[in-house]
């Protein structure tokens, strides 16, 4: 889909911070994060929601979200993680490309979810950090 932001730039790879790419999803830091190491899930194949995407990549995704989780809270050293997921323009789904948010958590520090300003450079640095860290986690021929 040429007016897809995902499509065009992340699936095409063009422009990512990836941490993982397989066959059917890929892992990267978002470009406009609420907390360093705050990253997407998305499938290679366009779905726009939860209403659409077939059954096997949203286990996959889903699936890739559990080990990046602990990958972020290692490497961000956080307490928790937020998983989000939104479906349409009245819930708050800005790109019209099924995606899951990871989003690493400190207690005590309240989210306020405006974007940071990160440089490509935090960015590529994260995703390195994250990948290394999922390949000590898992043995990503599994997923």
């Amino acid at each position: 889909m040429s007016d897809c932001v995902f499509c065009s730039n992340i699936v095409s790879g063009k422009e990512s911070h990836e941490f993982f790419r397989s066959d059917r999803i890929i892992g990267f830091m978002d470009k406009f994060p609420v907390e360093d190491g705050h990253c997407l899930i998305i499938p290679r194949k366009h779905y726009v929601n939860i209403l659409d995407i077939e059954r096997q990549v949203y286990l996959d995704i889903h699936n890739l979200a559990r080990y990046v989780s602990r990958a972020v809270m290692d490497v961000f050293h956080a307490d928790g993680v937020n998983i989000g997921q939104n479906n349409g323009e009245c819930a708050k789904q800005v790109v019209m490309h099924y995606h899951l948010h990871v989003i690493p958590r400190h207690c005590g520090r309240e989210l306020m979810w405006s974007r940071l300003d990160r440089s490509d450079q935090e960015l590529e640095k994260y995703a390195n950090m994250i990948s290394t860290r999922l390949n000590d986690i898992i043995n990503l021929d599994i997923i």
